[in-house]
């Protein structure tokens, strides 16, 4: 493993080849190169939480493979994955009514301190690390999960080589630390970590995302940079409502026009 690590901290990067999963996937093949921000977009439904556990090696596909750093995931440990992968779930709940402080150090990395700079910074929950963990709202739940998660790689995101997976990570965040949180994402991977996230919110994604992936009934309709990818046609076929889509200078501007009806 060691020769493993020395290459995967060079060059870590995300491969899926047809990987199929009873249900929710069907031959999904993409790839993300280190140091990108990849946004997952798509209905509820669509295979995007299937996808991130496939990454995460917490689901193996049932066809088609998953590698990281051309090593399948499934060839790694839990605890190797741990050492470089952070792993954000759509839903927890805390069994004990821990303090936040003391809920972050059990699940950081003894190298790190629990609150570096970028993550207080950005997440804002200095303030909070008094408080019991189960009387926290939905919101700041979310700001102390995200900085557990990433915590517990801190040492590898400090490096550069980490892999972050976010499923859903906007979730009850209000607009001001959503930005908050795209602004975390870019300084992650400014330092070389790779960053895939699920999201609802096409435009944030649209206008901060390196590669956009859209999903539709478990299957890929289209995948790359933003202004290859959310377009009127795919977005329309993605999601069922016809968008309008214009681009002002840098910035991608999208509309919700109306939903498409069946008769």
């Amino acid at each position: 493993m060691g020769d493993l690590q020395g290459t995967m901290a060079m060059t870590l990067a995300v491969e899926l080849h047809a990987v199929s999963l009873d249900k929710r996937l069907t031959d999904v093949t993409c790839q993300c190169l280190k140091g990108q921000s990849i946004h997952l977009l798509g209905e509820n439904g669509a295979g995007k939480s299937s996808l991130l556990e496939v990454i995460a090696g917490l689901t193996d596909a049932d066809n088609g493979h998953c590698r990281i750093d051309d090593t399948p995931v499934n060839a790694l440990t839990l605890p190797e994955l741990a050492r470089f992968r952070a792993f954000h779930a759509q839903s927890s709940a805390a069994s004990f009514a821990l303090s936040v402080n003391d809920y972050l150090h059990f699940y950081a990395s003894s190298q790190v301190s629990p609150l570096p700079t970028l993550l207080e910074f950005t997440m804002e929950v200095s303030h909070l690390l008094t408080r019991r963990i189960t009387t926290l709202s939905g919101g700041e739940k979310q700001r102390v999960e995200l900085c557990r998660a990433l915590l517990q790689v801190w040492p590898a995101i400090e490096a550069g080589d980490a892999l972050v997976l976010l499923d859903e990570p906007l979730q009850g965040l209000d607009i001001r630390h959503q930005y908050a949180l795209m602004a975390l994402t870019k300084a992650l991977t400014g330092k070389g970590n790779t960053v895939i996230l699920t999201s609802h919110d096409i435009g944030l994604s649209a206008n901060n995302a390196d590669q956009i992936w859209l999903l539709k009934n478990g299957s890929l309709v289209a995948n790359g940079t933003p202004t290859e990818v959310v377009n009127e046609f795919n977005l329309n076929a993605t999601f069922g409502c016809h968008f309008a889509v214009k681009k002002l200078e840098n910035f991608l501007q999208i509309q919700v026009c109306d939903p498409i009806v069946m008769p």
